[in-house]
């Protein structure tokens, strides 16, 4: 609609689909939830335990973020607490799974220079680079479809896998922010560790979560059922989380 309109003049009217663009969305919501996500970071930073807290800690963030980026309400101590402890085992085994992964294709990176034959060393070193990357897009999903469904930990690597590869112009674009900021602000490591305390950790988080919303909505629950995972002939959706809670009760 533009700034003049005809108010008596008969049109389409607004289009059903007309929505803010989402970029400029994206920068309404951080700056409106600006000092809620400053919190959010130190709050995540202190219950981050190496190895140990790590995973919870994150999906305790992502619960919070996960509702910003849908523009939904959360409390940033109780929501936080609640989906640290209600997530803690899968949370935790996730993280256990990342670290070896990670430090398995780390180990693997240092070692292949070993190699004599170039060509072996090529092959060698993409499919390593494949692999990082591919598990690097896998990690945006993760989270925030453990706190979002009922899923075992082979469930939440299937379906991440599959949004990998779903999205993975989106899944590139996250990388390059998330990773070009810290080498750009690396010129300076003080303002880096103070950015890194307090504003960059939950600036990443809500852009993933903002990010990858829009594909788990699609795919995982538009016209789908709830309680039975059936596909619906029209989209109905009352909330995942609602109905596990009416279920346990």
């Amino acid at each position: 609609m533009g700034l003049f309109y005809n108010f008596q003049k008969e049109g389409k009217g607004v289009p059903k689909d007309q929505k803010t663009p989402r970029l400029v969305l994206f920068f309404q919501v951080y700056f409106r939830k600006f000092w809620n996500l400053l919190l959010l970071n130190l709050l995540y930073v202190l219950f981050c335990i190496p190895v140990v807290t790590i995973g919870p800690a994150t999906a305790g963030m992502t619960k919070i973020l996960r509702n910003y980026a849908r523009e939904e309400h959360a409390f940033l101590w109780g929501d936080f607490i609640e989906t640290f402890k209600k997530n803690f085992k899968q949370a935790f085994l996730y993280s256990l799974i990342d670290l070896l992964v990670t430090g398995f294709l780390v180990l693997d990176f240092l070692c292949i220079y070993s190699l004599q034959n170039k060509v072996m060393l090529i092959l060698c070193l993409a499919a390593i680079l494949l692999t990082f990357t591919v598990w690097t897009f896998m990690r945006y999903y993760v989270y925030n479809m453990m706190i979002t469904f009922r899923l075992t930990m082979g469930q939440l690597l299937k379906n991440a896998f599959i949004f990998c590869w779903v999205g993975f112009l989106r899944n590139l674009l996250i990388t390059v922010v998330i990773v070009g900021l810290p080498l750009i602000l690396a010129l300076r490591i003080d303002v880096f560790f103070i950015l890194l305390i307090t504003v960059y950790l939950s600036f990443s988080g809500f852009l993933i979560n903002f990010m990858v919303n829009p594909l788990i909505k699609k795919h995982m629950i538009d016209g789908f059922d709830p309680e039975t995972g059936e596909r619906l002939e029209e989209e109905k959706y009352e909330g995942f989380e609602e109905i596990d809670q009416t279920n346990e009760n």
